[in-house]
């Protein structure tokens, strides 16, 4: 019995490390953008394909709900790391690129990252994001684990800079209850 606490100890130590996002203004993203979340999240520990512009919440499980920063990308980078050695590889962003560029961009993320064998765009509308004239994407997909998921995504290129938020959930409950939320946080941003 005296090995008990010594095992629970391995595995939490490998479990990965939530912080706690506590409903008051906060800085995402590098610090590239303050939001006021009106409820408390969880913050994502980093995964391998996270990049350095990328911050992720979740309020009841990735799985389940998942709220997304990309903050300040520079032209050039992807909203994903990548190897150079893939056949599939999201677009680069380039601050040159059209709305319809940009909303592929975002659909390639999906298909490649999520495995979404199925991807439908919902709606594409202008939106102000940051202060400044963005877009507004709704979108629905099926990814690998056959899981219908619901998504919107608010973006705008600032000073050349690529700045995005998007909520993705099971469409089943965990999209619809995440919205209203999602919507006041992206009203509430502001770049630093």
């Amino acid at each position: 019995m005296r090995y008990v606490p010594a095992l629970l100890l391995a595995i939490t130590a490998c479990a990965p490390h939530y912080t706690l996002v506590s409903p008051a203004p906060v800085a995402v993203a590098r610090r590239s953008m303050h939001v006021h979340p009106g409820i408390a999240w969880n913050k994502a520990p980093k995964g391998r394909y996270d990049i350095a512009w990328e911050e992720n919440w979740t309020e009841n499980g990735a799985t389940l709900d998942s709220l997304g920063f990309i903050g300040g990308l520079p032209d050039g980078q992807a909203i994903v790391k990548q190897r150079r050695k893939v056949d599939r590889k999201v677009p680069v962003f380039r601050a040159t690129m059209s709305p319809q560029d940009l909303v592929a961009m975002i659909e390639s993320y999906y298909r490649i990252r999520a495995g979404a064998a199925v991807f439908e765009t919902r709606g594409v509308a202008p939106a102000r994001f940051l202060g400044v004239p963005g877009l507004q994407f709704d979108f629905a997909y099926v990814g690998a684990d056959e899981v219908r998921r619901r998504g919107r995504a608010v973006l705008a290129v600032v000073d050349g800079k690529f700045y995005c938020l998007s909520l993705d959930g099971a469409a089943l409950h965990y999209f619809d209850a995440a919205l209203p939320e999602f919507d006041a946080i992206a009203r509430s941003a502001t770049r630093r």
